[in-house]
């Protein structure tokens, strides 16, 4: 009889925190989804070569920081009417603000990139940002791209 009662006790507290647990799972807080921010950006180098050169038409060594966070993963893809390129990237949570980074000149030693940034507002879900580029020698040394953003 003591057995008895010891194996009902036994499994009826093992049902109680069987039950309690997965009450406890399913109500327990769950983390807020974090909201993603993504970047839409164009670079575009202005100058054109009027030899026939079309090599700076379009900008290379493009590259996406984010702040906090770094070096930022993004998809590429040509605008021909206008020599661009249009940028997709995913910014990291908690990004406060992104900068692009672009080289319009091709073939000289020591080029110089230029860059454009935009601040994140919180809460974002998306930024754009243009970013007008032209190159021109620096005597002696190297060519420079310098940008204006908006």
């Amino acid at each position: 009889m003591f057995a008895v009662k010891s194996a009902r006790r036994a499994l009826a507290l093992g049902s109680a925190l069987v039950a309690t647990g997965a009450f406890g799972l399913v109500a327990a807080p769950q983390p807020a989804m974090a909201g993603t921010t993504v970047l839409n950006a164009t670079v575009d180098c202005l100058n054109v070569n009027y030899s026939g050169s079309t090599s700076d038409w379009y900008p290379y060594q493009v590259s996406v920081y984010a702040s906090p966070g770094g070096s930022v993963s993004y998809s590429p893809y040509a605008i021909p009417a206008t020599h661009a390129y249009g940028i997709t990237a995913t910014l990291p949570s908690g990004t406060t603000s992104v900068t692009v980074y672009a080289l319009c000149s091709s073939g000289h030693q020591w080029d110089l990139s230029g860059y454009g940034g935009v601040s994140v507002p919180s809460g974002a879900t998306s930024v754009s940002l243009t970013l007008n580029c032209s190159t021109q020698p620096v005597y002696p040394g190297p060519w420079l791209t310098s940008c204006s953003s908006s």
